[in-house]
């Protein structure tokens, strides 16, 4: 009885569709203890996926800018591939320009750094995406992707291997970013191990430094019964038996 009148009582600010996308077979409690511990694991997955995509994009953008020799390299005439009708320009570039507007309204400088932390991560990812291989990643033995990824394998390492192992990331950073259930993924240990993966890859000192905030393995590991305790607990304050 307590527990419903708790889920009544979250209909409003969550919703019971979206409380039910927690239900695993189990009881009402079950469902909620699910959906506030995908709240900890997203928190506690933040601060990897937020250093992976910043060292990730200025990594790129440090790498193309010396390719490139100019740091508006983005603006490089042909670079993207063309759009498919009836768009009319490369949806990269349409997200140049906005967000060279964004600073415009903002009253910022629109340098390139400001525009490169504008734009999000899709725009990166899709930087090593298929197109763009013959143009940048393959030439001189692979040598711009290896700038991007200094310290990834020296062995079988090309653009595929990249491609896939961000678009891994990408997937699951949306989820989080995106408030989706991810407290049901059997392998999201390995998610994490990916993300720290990759992060060496650009930056040792980064993947070592970014531990001191890396709550994940706590959470994941024992999280889900300290929260069932005190979840009970709340609900036991909020609805004692008469």
């Amino acid at each position: 009885m307590m527990v419903a009148q708790f889920i009544a009582a979250l209909e409003r600010p969550v919703s019971r569709v979206r409380l039910e996308n927690y239900r695993a077979d189990g009881s009402d409690l079950d469902m909620v203890v699910n959906y506030f511990y995908n709240l900890e694991l997203a928190e506690a997955l933040y601060p990897t996926l937020q250093a992976f995509e910043i060292a990730f994009r200025n990594s790129v953008h440090l790498t193309l800018s010396q390719h490139f020799q100019n740091p508006f390299w983005f603006d490089t005439p042909g670079l993207f591939p063309s759009p498919r009708p009836p768009a009319k320009e490369p949806w990269q570039v349409r997200s140049v320009r906005e967000a060279r507007k964004n600073l415009s309204e903002e009253g910022k400088p629109r340098d390139s750094d400001r525009i490169m932390a504008e734009l999000h991560f899709g725009f990166w990812h899709s930087l090593i995406n298929r197109p763009f291989e013959s143009k940048i990643w393959r030439l001189n033995g692979w040598q711009r992707l290896r700038q991007v990824f200094p310290n990834a394998p020296r062995r079988s390492f090309d653009r595929q291997i990249a491609w896939d192992h961000v678009d891994h990331i990408r997937l699951l950073r949306n989820r989080v970013m995106h408030y989706e259930p991810i407290w049901h993924r059997t392998r999201l240990s390995e998610d994490h191990s990916a993300i720290l993966e990759a992060l060496h890859w650009i930056s040792p000192e980064m993947h070592a430094t970014i531990a001191m905030c890396d709550r994940f393995p706590m959470v994941h590991g024992g999280g889900r019964v300290d929260l069932e305790q005190r979840i009970q607990a709340e609900i036991q304050k909020r609805y004692p038996v008469t």
